[in-house]
């Protein structure tokens, strides 16, 4: 009797139509990280198989075959679909695009995987147009994946005395390197690429805690911007276009 493939936990990130009636997916699994699969007959099958794809919902799924480019067997709801509202629905799709654009395929991310489930859980729970409350959990997400990739260097240590940062002092952010010391005569305005010792020190604690004052956003929004466009490159990420279209910023 031929053994049925297991199933795993998936989300799906991205979709696009694939020949007449069927779509190529985008997953996030717990087992083979981000992979790709055709969902055959999807778009013909609305009444079942089109509801279930859809992003931001909890699936348990079975992939098939031995090529990069794997068939979607089973689907299956894990949970109830999580509900984003407004600003938190583009929140959820630029982390979907991050996740499409900077991570390798096929590689297991299982600490990634519930990072993502607590980040959309976290904009489930948010309610209205402000975007205050979204900057916590996205600024979250953004450092746990450069992180977790490899390209965020230690927050506390200073690269230059191979030290702990120290909280009145000013560093500069070099990609290679790390955290530098700057030592510059009059005035403490910082720089492009500057942070304080006061502002890393206290992201450090923030993604501890999970609790973030609203004075540490904007260093750790300018922190993952750095990081985030040395990975990205020149190509816009059309999440953040769209929500410039509807929002105007």
């Amino acid at each position: 009797m031929k053994k049925s493939p297991p199933v795993q936990p998936a989300y799906i990130l991205h979709a696009r139509p694939y020949r007449d009636s069927s779509l190529i997916l985008e997953l996030l699994t717990s087992d083979f990280g981000r992979i790709g699969c055709v969902a055959r007959g999807a778009r013909r099958d609305k009444q079942r198989r089109q509801q279930a794809l859809q992003p931001f919902s909890p699936l348990l799924v079975s992939l098939l075959g031995n090529r990069t480019l794997k068939t979607l067997g089973s689907v299956e709801n894990a949970a109830a679909r999580l509900w984003l509202k407004g600003r938190a629905v583009y929140a959820g799709l630029y982390a979907n695009e991050l996740l499409v654009r900077l991570l390798p395929e096929g590689e297991a991310h299982y600490t990634l995987f519930a990072m993502y489930q607590m980040l959309l859980e976290a904009l489930a729970q948010l309610k209205g147009d402000d975007s205050n409350p979204l900057e916590g959990p996205l600024r979250r997400f953004e450092l746990q994946l450069l992180a977790e990739l490899g390209s965020c260097p230690p927050l506390d240590y200073c690269a230059g005395s191979r030290g702990t940062v120290s909280e009145g002092a000013c560093y500069r952010l070099e990609l290679e390197q790390g955290f530098v010391p700057v030592h510059r005569r009059g005035g403490n305005a910082l720089r492009d690429g500057e942070f304080s010792g006061a502002e890393l020190l206290g992201i450090v604690q923030a993604l501890e805690s999970g609790q973030w004052p609203v004075g540490l956003l904007p260093p750790a929004k300018r922190l993952t911007q750095i990081l985030l466009r040395a990975m990205l490159g020149d190509k816009p990420l059309r999440s953040r276009t769209l929500f410039r279209q509807v929002y105007g910023k």
